[in-house]
């Protein structure tokens, strides 16, 4: 599998599809994953044409050195690192796709680096983060859910402090910047863009979602909400991911003819 060095860090990624001839779209993983979490849904993305580019995110499983940190400005330097491994690998007009906090990285790439993101679709993020979710956090921990399979995808790190140090960053946004990651920029967006959310998603209230999409000119931005599922809409409605990402693309073909 392919590796390449950016700005210092070393990054691991895989293609799925059309080495040559599908779009490019870029697919980011959630957090304490990696790009396998998600070779499902690349193999079902490469199908409708594209050339899919999985990395492991910067510090996570094979994307290292050096290890993953968590300082307060993680979104956005993970962000710009996507934007440069996007332009060592030559890709141009980028579909950009990311879950959870490659969620949050998808939503600042087109605001970084308009001119690279054709398409932006992101799911179980939100933009920026409600200020009553810092306490609850912080309440939560120490969390216990972490196993052997999630340590054995991040050999030689003690992922067991992640939680602590993703819940301090998180407080840090709210306490000093009012939860702002990419809500007060997101008027700068020129692509379509596609949140998609399940309306039990604990941690991204589909309120901020429409917010986000609100300030996004000419009607670029718009919202999925699905019933009954949370965090993972991806595995709880597959079908129904499938279907609504789809759609968005053909919408998003419409505007461009």
């Amino acid at each position: 599998m392919p590796t390449i060095q950016i700005d210092q860090q070393q990054m691991f990624y895989q293609v799925v599809g059309e080495s040559n001839t599908g779009d490019p779209l870029l697919l980011l993983h959630g957090w304490v994953q990696i790009g396998n979490d998600l070779l499902p849904l690349a193999h079902e993305i490469a199908r409708r044409g594209f050339r899919v580019i999985l990395p492991d995110l910067p510090g996570y499983g094979k994307s290292v050195l050096p290890y993953r940190t968590f300082p307060a400005d993680f979104y956005q330097r993970d962000a710009a690192l996507m934007c440069a491994f996007a332009d060592a690998l030559g890709l141009k007009d980028v579909h950009i796709m990311g879950f959870s906090d490659g969620g949050e990285i998808a939503l600042l790439m087109p605001i970084l680096r308009p001119d690279l993101c054709r398409t932006v679709i992101a799911w179980g993020a939100i933009g920026s983060f409600p200020l009553e979710l810092c306490e609850s956090q912080r309440r939560g921990l120490p969390h216990t859910w972490i196993t052997d399979q999630h340590r054995a995808k991040h050999p030689g790190q003690d992922i067991d402090q992640w939680p602590a140090q993703w819940v301090a960053a998180f407080c840090a946004v709210i306490e000093q910047q009012n939860g702002d990651v990419s809500l007060s920029r997101a008027h700068t967006i020129r692509c379509p863009l596609l949140i998609i959310l399940g309306d039990q998603d604990g941690l991204n209230p589909a309120d901020r979602a429409y917010q986000f999409v609100a300030r996004i000119p000419d009607q670029r931005g718009s919202v999925h909400v699905f019933p009954g599922v949370g965090h993972y809409v991806h595995t709880q409605n597959p079908l129904g991911f499938l279907t609504a990402i789809a759609a968005f693309w053909d919408r998003s073909k419409q505007r461009e003819t």
